[in-house]
């Protein structure tokens, strides 16, 4: 008989055994692969998508007023090398009549493009013509309406109702960026293209438009187009030139989480590694009888461990090859749910080679090396002292394990880097069965009190093979540690933002028109249930960071009104007095910018302006989380001479305390409703903030989950080992009169007491770990108080025992059925 036939045989004389360590082997490369998968292509749509959807034009050319003459854009069409699309946007309301559906569902941005079939639009054509002069809707604007092309919709304008025919349906897209259902648009309005010429003849801005966007029509020649158009806007006192600049660090804001992910990912194959160690090293013990008979007929100790090593072969190919093919699907699952929680847009495909790659070498390298030891135990069966009785397994009284784990975990208080957690686990394995061991004997007098005889049993069996239980509870212990970990950071992080959010938000509700009138601050102030309100100015200016050009949003700031409505949270000093201090040069940073800045207080930064590139020196950097934290502040006084903007878009609202944030809405937008573009509030941004990272978290935690089920198959795996050791004493338990439900208490209180070990002593390690990272880690400049949720570690307690208490179930089972006469005949 070959050595893989007899590998084969001896896997399936413990059927169930094997394909539960086959299927711990499953999950682990199944989650690896769909990490890694999943993973790799987020990181190569994040790029492809931004530059799709934000960077279609190469420059764009803007106005000092509110709109300027159409006659800009056309001197534009005549640049050389260059593509140019004339933009104008309105806000309306759609005439929609049906029962259900409130004024506020009705909001629509209307924008009017000089041509619709353009590369600076991109439309993804559906159904219909870009050409045709009607409308362009998105898909998932037709299927809300019910519209389809030739169809009519109106819009109620402040000129009156107007009508136009649906030209074409698109794909979704940024440009057309809408609500996907009715529900979705209270928050959110919908979005409609239209040709220029209709814009201007609905809002009575014949010849006017609001900005020009500019490609060029080859890479090579953007530099020249880019000088082609500073030389023309100079021609035209009220316009200017801005390159359009793709912020990337959305992708750095990304990377703790995908470091969580492969945390969490890996977790599963290093824990599947635990189970098919513990499963050989007692297979080996089972069979030392046979080892023994074997070398007696001319075996040879490199035999059987070549006979072992086809079995480890075996589990790990059938593991394998099963957890690829689940793992494509999962990472096109897991893929989906991350470009959900980042609102990424995209068809790209699944990037699955270096995936498989390393998911295939992990899982047949990884139970190789974890059955190492086994093997090489195999070869060193002896005859004589298999002869010999021995009636438990010896407990190990090396220290050494104890002292490396000790140090392991000691070192995470000095690494600030969330990969502190790998030594940190690894230390904790090693210290565990210590810890396990003195759990078990503060188990024996509670079990004994509580549940009498059966107790009693089940905690001397804890006790007589102390390393393999422990072993086995110790899978589950770190599973426990991580997702007490991942739950309490979510938990925590959250709770950072939303203090932020509501210190720095500037009021209750944050309103963007198209332009604000020299009246509207005042009929603002006006509406019932407003305490005050004030206009700021915005504008996104251009800096150059290591050769690349970013973005910094510039909030022009009042030193009079900032007390009331703070756009940032400062200590030691007054909004009022840091900003009153502000010098024409002097700029304020929030942390995100001032960290990807990467100088010091007291330096210059360099931002391009009406008058050329101008240096600002950083007198402060401050906490906010407007723009999501990313942006810069200046006196107001001086912000139209700097940008030269002569206009306002943004205005901040406070409520008084009977009026409530849905009623303060809704009496703005029965007053702005059709100039009105955005209306957020502070509990907007904390509902997003707070669903992004739930959602990431979750993503990771759906993995440590995964990893415990794997420690669950651990537990069922070692009950079974354990009673296959006991089988004739379990016989004689039965013979003697100990019932059928003594036996099943007895095998499922020592599983569960594998689970009380592993989540007291895992809720302990997780506690400690929470502690460590709120030293260190921040997510978007934002660090975190340390602190315990006691009904976070009560349901991950819960879990931990009903996993154990589940795994029990089958072992329990299968001791209740055994024979005495089965007992006596057991080998």
């Amino acid at each position: 008989m070959k050595l893989w036939q007899m590998a084969w045989r001896n896997l399936m004389r413990r059927k169930l055994r094997t394909w539960l360590t086959i299927l711990s082997i499953v999950i682990g490369v199944a989650s690896t692969f769909a990490v890694i998968a999943s993973i790799d292509t987020a990181k190569k749509a994040f790029p492809l998508y931004l530059k799709e959807a934000f960077g279609k034009a190469d420059y764009q050319i803007n106005g000092t007023d509110a709109y300027f003459p159409q006659e800009v854009q056309h001197a534009v069409e005549k640049v050389d090398h260059a593509i140019s699309v004339a933009v104008l946007k309105q806000n309306t309301k759609l005439h929609y009549e049906q029962e259900g559906i409130t004024a506020i569902s009705k909001r629509v941005d209307l924008t009017g493009y000089s041509s619709l079939d353009t590369k600076l639009t991109g439309f993804r054509v559906i159904d219909g013509n870009l050409t045709s002069g009607g409308a362009v809707i998105t898909d998932r604007t037709a299927k809300a309406w019910k519209t389809k092309v030739g169809d009519t919709i109106a819009f109620d304008t402040e000129n009156g109702l107007r009508e136009i025919k649906v030209a074409a349906i698109v794909k979704y897209t940024m440009e057309l960026m809408g609500p996907s259902s009715w529900m979705m648009a209270k928050y959110h309005p919908w979005s409609v293209a239209v040709p220029l010429s209709v814009m201007q003849d609905w809002f009575g801005l014949s010849g006017k438009i609001q900005s020009v966007q500019v490609k060029a029509d080859q890479e090579s020649e953007l530099p020249s187009v880019g000088q082609q158009l500073d030389e023309l806007v100079k021609r035209y006192g009220n316009v200017y030139t801005q390159p359009v600049v793709i912020d990337f660090d959305s992708l750095d804001q990304a990377d703790p989480f995908f470091l969580a992910l492969y945390l969490a990912g890996f977790l599963g194959i290093a824990l599947s590694a635990f189970i098919i160690f513990n499963t050989l090293y007692v297979s080996i013990k089972e069979r030392k009888k046979e080892f023994a008979a074997m070398k007696t007929i001319g075996f040879t100790p490199e035999q059987l461990q070549g006979m072992v090593l086809y079995e480890v072969i075996l589990l790990s190919v059938v593991g394998t090859a099963v957890g690829l093919l689940l793992g494509y699907g999962f990472a096109g699952l897991l893929k989906s749910l991350i470009f959900l929680i980042f609102n990424i847009q995209d068809e790209v495909g699944t990037v699955l080679a270096k995936g498989a790659a390393v998911a295939l070498l992990a899982g047949l390298l990884i139970p190789a090396a974890a059955a190492l030891y086994p093997i090489r135990q195999a070869g060193k069966v002896s005859v004589i002292e298999v002869l010999k009785v021995s009636r438990s397994e010896k407990v190990s009284r090396k220290k050494w394990p104890a002292v490396l784990g000790a140090l392991l975990i000691l070192s995470g208080f000095f690494i600030k880097h969330l990969l502190l957690i790998v030594p940190l686990l690894i230390g904790i394995a090693l210290v565990f069965p210590y810890l396990f061991r003195m759990f078990a004997a503060w188990l024996k007098p509670v079990y004994n009190r509580m549940f009498g005889f059966s107790g009693a049993m089940a905690a001397r069996n804890l006790n007589r093979n102390q390393g393999r239980t422990a072993m086995t509870s110790v899978v589950l212990c770190l599973g426990i540690a991580m997702i007490v970990l991942m739950a309490s950071l979510n938990s925590a992080i959250v709770q950072s933002f939303e203090r932020v959010i509501y210190s720095s938000y500037g009021g209750n509700l944050d309103i963007h028109l198209h332009h604000i009138e020299k009246t509207d601050l005042e009929q603002l102030k006006n509406i019932p249930g407003v305490a005050d309100a004030q206009t700021y100015p915005v504008n996104s200016a251009v800096w150059t960071l290591n050769g690349l050009k970013r973005n910094l949003p510039v909030f022009g700031v009042g030193a009079e009104w900032i007390d009331r409505f703070p756009l940032f949270s400062v200590s030691g000093t007054k909004h009022s007095t840091l900003i009153g201090q502000l010098a024409p040069n002097e700029i304020i940073l929030s942390k995100i910018s001032f960290g990807v800045w990467g100088g010091k207080i007291g330096d210059s930064i360099e931002l391009a302006t009406l008058h050329g590139k101008q240096n600002f020196k950083v007198v402060a950097v401050v906490d906010t989380m407007k723009n999501g934290g990313y942006g810069a502040f200046m006196r107001k006084d001086y912000f139209t001479d700097v940008f030269g903007i002569k206009y306002e878009k943004n205005a901040l609202v406070i409520k008084d305390e009977a009026t409530t944030p849905l009623q303060l809405r809704e009496r703005v937008f029965d007053k702005f409703g059709a100039r009105m573009m955005e209306m957020f509030g502070p509990e907007d941004w904390v509902s997003i903030v707070g669903a992004t990272y739930t959602g990431s978290f979750s993503i990771v935690n759906l993995l440590i989950i995964l990893s415990i089920v794997i420690s669950g198959i651990g537990i069922t795996n070692t009950l079974l080992m354990n009673i296959m050791e006991r089988i004739r004493e379990l016989g004689m338990m039965r013979a003697v009169g100990v019932t059928r439900r003594q036996v099943i208490r007895m095998v499922r209180l020592e599983g569960l007491g594998m689970g009380i070990a592993a989540t007291v002593i895992g809720c302990l390690f997780g506690i400690m770990l929470i502690y460590i990272t709120s030293t260190f880690l921040e997510i978007n400049s934002l660090t975190y108080e340390f602190g315990v949720s006691w009904i976070i570690l009560t349901a991950i307690g819960l879990f931990g025992l009903l996993i154990s208490w589940f795994s029990s179930f089958s072992p329990a089972s299968r001791a209740a059925k055994t024979r005495l006469s089965e007992a006596l005949r057991y080998e």
